[in-house]
């Protein structure tokens, strides 16, 4: 007679744990991360442990850079399977700085929206305004249309805000730079 395996213990599912138990990832990281390149699997693993109520999305009602975490509930469960596989892996519980942000600044089809928030970022360390003309000439291949999408699209995940209107002057909020904090590797 034929064992029977845990789905969750498989090789395939238990690596995807691993990764979300260090911190939240989008599905791109967790292909990379975890090399399951192949069919989109990672994407599936996620579906089905968010329907177990294992994972959860931070931003569900995103269509791109959505972040997924272990649920806190789950937490404990996640431990002991790991565990049972001789894998010394705590779960870590993070709160909400700002994941539709996160999620969208990591997006490999974002990388305008990435580029603009970056160039802002290095014109806050060298103490120059963030305006328009300072980013344009940051950004020479980037239209001034474009950089005004991307500058709104910011906002509107609250990374960024607008400090006065003549001549357009930015700044980077509390949750940006907490989140600049948190996870350098959005500025890469």
């Amino acid at each position: 007679m034929k064992k029977r395996v845990n789905w969750l213990s498989s090789r395939c599912v238990s690596l995807v744990l691993i990764e979300l138990a260090k911190k939240p990832l989008t599905p791109m990281q967790l292909r990379m991360k975890t090399g399951l390149t192949k069919n989109n699997y990672a994407n599936i693993i996620l579906k089905k442990l968010e329907s177990m109520g294992i994972v959860k999305c931070l931003n569900p009602h995103d269509k791109i850079g959505r972040v997924f975490c272990i649920n806190p509930t789950s937490a404990k469960r996640i431990e002991m399977i790991l565990r049972k596989k001789g894998i010394e892996q705590k779960v870590n519980v993070f709160s909400n700085p700002a994941w539709p942000a996160y999620g969208r600044l990591l997006c490999p089809y974002c990388t305008q929206l990435r580029a603009v928030f970056k160039k802002a970022n290095e014109l806050r360390q060298e103490g120059r305004d963030m305006t328009i003309f300072n980013l344009k000439g940051r950004l020479p291949g980037i239209a001034t249309g474009d950089i005004y999408r991307a500058l709104r699209k910011l906002e509107e995940l609250k990374v960024m805000r607008i400090i006065n209107t003549e001549p357009k002057r930015f700044t980077v909020t509390k949750e940006g730079l907490s989140m600049i904090k948190l996870y350098p590797e959005i500025l890469i």
